[in-house]
């Protein structure tokens, strides 16, 4: 994944550590993220409820613990990221998605 792909990310984990201490919940992700957004909703191959028990399920998997680290957002956008050919879709994406 480029660097410009990764600044994205970056700016929507930093906008989810509400309270600066480097660490993400799941109820901070449950907050924010719209599914709407996601490449296969727009698609119309599955619904926002589907990709939002997806995008949940996709956390917290190095540990355990109930806090998403930075290596475990990034992870999974890594898989998103190849589904989108170019950037400024991507860029759109994290955007509305995060509310950037």
């Amino acid at each position: 994944m480029n660097d410009f792909r990764k600044q994205w990310i970056r700016a929507a984990y930093d906008k989810l550590d509400v309270n600066k201490d480097g660490s993400v919940t799941l109820a901070d992700i449950a907050a924010i993220y719209d599914a709407s957004e996601h490449p296969e909703v727009k698609e119309g191959k599955k619904t926002p409820e589907q990709i939002f028990a997806e995008f949940m399920s996709q956390w917290d998997t190095q540990v355990a613990d109930g806090i998403v680290t930075f290596d475990e957002f990034c992870e999974y956008y890594e898989g998103v990221s190849c589904s989108i050919d170019r950037d400024d879709y991507f860029e759109a994406m994290m955007k509305s998605a995060w509310k950037l």
